[in-house]
């Protein structure tokens, strides 16, 4: 009989954990600014991932908090600080 068990290394906020490793890696041209290189890759990441339809809708969907839920995934499971935006 096989026993099914959790990978730790294939789940969803360890691999996120690990591509938010490999960006925090990647050196920035532009510092300083208002948002990091990471949070900018990690939330083009979220768009996809959370299925946005639009930046747009992602944007105000995390500044205004109308998904309460996203905007918390985006915090603790992508590691966005301060997600950027187009201002």
């Amino acid at each position: 009989m096989v026993k099914n068990t959790f990978r730790k290394s294939l789940s969803m906020p360890d691999i996120l954990s690990t591509i938010r490793t490999c960006f925090d890696d990647i050196p920035d041209p532009l510092n300083p600014r208002q948002f990091t290189l990471a949070d900018c890759l990690m939330s083009g990441l979220a768009v996809f991932s959370l299925k946005m339809p639009s930046l747009l809708q992602f944007d105000r969907q995390m500044r205004d908090g109308a998904d309460p839920i996203q905007a918390r995934n985006l915090r603790s499971l992508f590691g966005v600080r301060k997600p950027p935006s187009d201002t």
